[in-house]
């Protein structure tokens, strides 16, 4: 994001290797307006996301912006002086966007050591290195994070995702600008066209790739470069329309009207769109074309036009802070509930909003503006710039990067000690302790916590391969045990995250022989007939991922013992009844062949990660991190009354291993139970074993 070059007097001469000062341009009121409403968008989406749901696309606004301004500048230099000295305009954009972000980003790690659970650190660190770099967008969209909808908590530098959009932009675009001027003189033609053939065959190349991944996997599409680059594009392409030769301004009366309907179509976006709108495929294209039509038609003149609600003061204002408070706000949201204690009420964000206003305010008045216009120490020398901006991002990545070493080597110590206390248990360690026929108390696993918080979040069911993504379709069976043993029961397990937390207790089964298991798992998939409650894509993917399911159980009729499946309540759709109805819609087909169905009971879910609530109060008070039963199962067993609906199948209630007298802890048997909101720790799964096989037993299993 940019603010405008304020007006200077223009220098007749600079010093060799300095950057000379440009002469002044004209100062559009609608481009600093459009970075209000954007920064206000944005904002305001962030801190009360239900208010404006579509908020988000004030980055698109920016974007825009950022193409429309740089592009104009670029062809201007082009065109005057034959080509683009790249150094001097990297040096410049450095100037203008290092100085705050790297504030933001050193103050950021500062309060991460303060206030954040170290459970955090790691994710954290390694984002904020990535912020450092600009390339926070490729690391989101390497984890695959949904942005809009992400399950635990988001770093606090998650927003540099679009910076690093925008610097990747910075980088690229002049290149092809000097690949246009350059082809131009080869060939004989104007740098502007060339150049313009050059921008429109990117945008449209761009455009069309994030129509298809927007459509095939949405989450990496989201912060993906390459989905993006066409929003810098339709900027480009208007800067380029703008300056063409012999161009008139159109009627006062028709700017206004454009200018009038693009901001109502902002406006409808951020109202209309949600986390649920596939973004940034096609719907993409309704606030670019709004912001295309604001700045098409400038700052008209009339008394209906909208160029005084442009130079209102207020509005001026939060354009030229817009830059600071978007780096500041998002910090301010993350870390808050840290330092309070609790999520920010109504009025502690509206205090917390202002100081971000005055923080901004501050750092656009004494960080930005300074390193912008200074000429002490050399700074508006361009080799001076860049080489302050290298050492700067080296002694940033430094930290950094050794926060995330800390990190990194403290969860090492803690999964190596882990590790050596499940090797060899003590008394009541796991779900021994909720054992109801034999009462277990040990009090020297009192202060033991396994996983420890920081270590909490890599404690996964593995192997990973036996685990379907979001994004695919194609099955992936994997046996563990010996399958090929007639004497042996084999056991299909079939189902989401949740079936998979289990996992480890099967492989515990299957290890010492009592059973075998082949599974069929895939993320935010139950086994049900019914539509799953997520977006398009993992919806489009369950649904296909299911259609290969059918006849693969169909084939395991004739050796499989029995169907174990259990799955996260909150991703069925429709009320309980229908919920009920399409679960037993697809166990029926599989109980009529005579395979029997063992539906288990979901596990707890809580609003918040437990770990960290342990990585805070541990020493305090760690009853304080449990939940009450009536709160952990929100949603109706819809799993019992399916079970009770098709002949062949049963339930298996486990409730009894996760809470005892109306309290699910968070800790039982020095075991930390949760690894996020609503999966198991694998160490917990494992523990669970031999109760497991007691459960199986009862419900007609030969184990």
């Amino acid at each position: 994001m940019t603010t405008p070059v304020r007006d200077r007097p223009a220098r007749t001469s600079a010093a060799p290797g300095s950057e000379p000062r440009r002469p002044p341009r004209t100062f559009r009121p609608e481009i600093q307006a459009l970075r209000a409403l954007a920064v206000a968008l944005v904002v305001l989406y962030h801190f009360w996301p239900g208010r404006l749901p579509g908020g988000y696309v004030g980055v698109d606004v920016f974007f825009v912006i950022s193409g429309f301004l740089i592009t104009g500048h670029l062809l201007r230099e082009a065109e005057s002086t034959g080509g683009v000295r790249l150094a001097r305009f990297w040096a410049r954009r450095a100037r203008r966007l290092l100085p705050a972000a790297y504030l933001v980003l050193a103050a950021t790690l500062v309060a991460t050591v303060l206030v954040a659970p170290q459970s955090l650190w790691q994710q954290w660190f390694r984002e904020t290195l990535g912020a450092t770099v600009y390339v926070e967008n490729w690391v989101l969209a390497g984890d695959a994070v949904d942005y809009l909808a992400a399950d635990g908590d988001p770093s606090p530098v998650q927003h540099y995702w679009s910076l690093s959009t925008e610097e990747q932009f910075y980088l690229v675009w002049p290149l092809l600008v000097v690949l246009g001027t350059v082809v131009a003189a080869r060939r004989g033609t104007t740098t502007r066209r060339t150049t313009a053939l050059l921008l429109g065959g990117a945008t449209v190349a761009s455009f069309a790739y994030s129509l298809w991944l927007t459509s095939a996997n949405p989450a990496p599409a989201y912060f993906a470069t390459t989905t993006r680059a066409w929003q810098f594009g339709a900027g480009a392409l208007l800067a380029l329309w703008l300056a063409r030769p012999g161009r008139r301004p159109g009627a006062n009366g028709g700017r206004a009207a454009l200018g009038w309907a693009g901001l109502a179509t902002l406006a409808a976006c951020a109202l209309a769109y949600s986390d649920a709108t596939p973004f940034p495929g096609t719907a993409a294209l309704v606030p670019v074309l709004g912001t295309v039509a604001v700045i098409a038609a400038g700052a008209p003149s009339g008394r209906l036009a909208p160029t005084p609600l442009y130079a209102w003061a207020p509005v001026q204002r939060t354009g030229e802070i817009s830059y600071a408070l978007y780096l500041w706000h998002w910090p301010a949201i993350v870390l808050a509930p840290f330092v309070l204690g609790h999520e920010a009420g109504l009025l502690e964000r509206v205090v917390l909003l202002a100081g971000v206003v005055v923080l901004a305010a501050a750092t656009k008045r004494w960080v930005e503006d300074p390193a912008r216009f200074t000429e002490r120490w050399g700074l508006h020398r361009t080799r001076r710039a860049l080489g302050v901006t290298a050492a700067a991002t080296v002694a940033l990545s430094l930290v950094a990067g050794g926060g995330l070493a800390v990190a990194q080597h403290r969860v090492q110590q803690q999964e190596a000690i882990a590790a050596r206390i499940v090797a060899d248990p003590p008394p009541c360690f796991g779900a021994q302790e909720m054992d109801p026929d034999k009462p277990c108390d040990n009090p020297a696993l009192d202060d033991v916590v396994v996983p420890a918080p920081v270590a909490v979040a890599d404690d996964i069911a593995g192997p990973r391969d036996c685990f379907v993504d979001v994004d695919e379709t194609a099955l992936a069976d994997c046996s563990f045990g010996p399958v090929d043993d007639p004497d042996v029961p084999h056991v299909v397990l079939v189902g989401d995250s949740h079936a998979r937390a289990l996992l480890p207790a099967f492989r515990e089964l299957a290890a010492e022989g009592r059973l075998s298991v082949t599974t069929q798992l895939k993320n935010s998939c139950a086994w049900t007939a019914g539509p799953v409650d997520a977006d398009g894509e993992r919806a489009r993917t369950c649904e296909e991922w299911r259609d290969r399911l059918e006849p693969w159980l169909e084939q395991q009729a004739g050796s499989a013992d029995a169907v174990v499946t259990t799955g996260y309540l909150d991703f069925l759709t429709g009320s309980p009844d229908r919920q009920a109805a399409d679960l037993a819609a697809a166990w029926r087909p599989v109980a009529d062949r005579g395979v029997p169905v063992v539906a288990l009971s979901d596990n707890p879910q809580h609003d918040q990660e437990p770990s960290q609530c342990l990585d805070r109060g541990l020493a305090a008070d760690p009853d304080r991190c449990d939940l009450p039963e009536r709160q952990a199962f929100p949603d109706p067993q819809v799993y019992e009354e399916a079970a009770d609906d098709v002949p062949g199948a049963s339930f298996v209630d486990l409730t009894s291993l996760y809470c005892r007298g109306g309290t699910c802890p968070a800790v039982i048997g020095g075991v930390n139970v949760y690894r996020d909101t609503h999966h198991l720790t694998a160490t917990y799964a494992k523990t669970m074993t031999p109760y497991l096989e007691r459960e199986l037993r009862d419900a007609g299993l030969p184990v």
